[in-house]
């Protein structure tokens, strides 16, 4: 039982990009929210890319261990950040069913992946990871000065975050667009 829980598990994080784009296209769909209701949700969304920008210029994954930079609050910026853009557009989409699905599939993708993860750090890194966990907490944020040493755009580049604001960029305008064009009537 516990292998097939864990090929069971190790599935789920795989497919947490299937469940996200799920997830934005729920949101482009479904979303009804008027101009004010989406102006709303804006703040969580750039909260949530500032996180995922101060992540992804610190980390370098499967390099160190992070722990500067947001990584100092939390192990898993990247999917607080995450967390926040989907609230987000929760709020921004005004929609039962967006609300139903990101509370469904939101634990059911990220407890997976961050549970796998921290598994392989802990094989990787051994000691250094187990006292970074004693240190750091998993996903809710301790409030600590962070310290952006670390930070690189070229590291941002090279882990690709740009894909994460096209997505929000499109979203948002055709939020807009839907509000505007077709709500507003």
């Amino acid at each position: 039982m516990g292998k097939n829980r864990a090929g069971f598990i190790l599935k789920i994080a795989e497919k947490r990009t299937t469940f996200n784009w799920i997830f934005y296209l729920l949101v482009l769909i479904l979303g009804k929210g008027r101009l004010c209701q989406i102006l709303e949700g804006i703040p969580l969304i750039i909260a949530g890319a500032v996180v995922r920008i101060m992540a992804s210029g610190t980390i370098r994954k499967n390099e160190v261990i992070s722990s500067t930079g947001p990584y100092r609050m939390c192990r898993h910026p990247l999917y607080l950040g995450s967390l926040l853009i989907s609230l987000g557009f929760v709020i921004t989409s005004r929609s039962i069913p967006v609300l139903a699905y990101f509370l469904v599939f939101f634990p059911l993708a990220y407890v997976p992946t961050i549970l796998v993860e921290e598994r392989l750090l802990t094989r990787k890194f051994g000691d250094a990871y187990v006292l970074y966990r004693k240190q750091t907490p998993p996903f809710i944020p301790a409030i600590r000065k962070v310290d952006l040493r670390d930070f690189s755009w070229a590291q941002v580049r090279k882990n690709k975050e740009y894909t994460n604001w096209f997505v929000i960029l499109v979203l948002l305008s055709a939020a807009l667009i839907k509000a505007n064009l077709i709500l507003e009537k």
